[in-house]
């Protein structure tokens, strides 16, 4: 959070995705994430980005991992998904975090 923005009025906006299962394991959700959050943080200059994923789907969790999101808590039964009640992981990621976490996806 920067003092020139106070919590009211720091823009904060979350990335999504769904894909079908034939394009799960080649890397789309980290690459389509990637440049969401280099649009977001170099372009938009927010401060924070926040998702969150239902907590059985360890592939998206991880794919926010790898982009250097950090998970910060648990929002019990927050949704419900294919008709049961589910949790939710959510995840947070500052900007002042963004370079180090980019890697060697920074270039592309």
């Amino acid at each position: 959070m920067r003092p020139d923005r106070p919590p009211a009025a720091a823009p904060r906006r979350g990335p999504g995705y769904c894909f079908d299962e034939a394009a799960w394991g080649h890397g789309y959700a980290t690459d389509t994430a990637h440049a969401v959050l280099r649009w977001a943080f170099d372009t938009l200059d927010l401060d924070r980005v926040q998702s969150g994923t239902d907590t059985r789907d360890l592939a998206s969790a991880r794919v926010l991992e790898k982009l250097g999101f950090v998970r910060e808590g648990t929002l019990r039964e927050e949704c419900v998904v294919a008709g049961e009640v589910s949790d939710t992981w959510v995840f947070g990621l500052l900007g002042r975090e963004w370079r180090p976490a980019a890697g060697p996806l920074a270039a592309g």
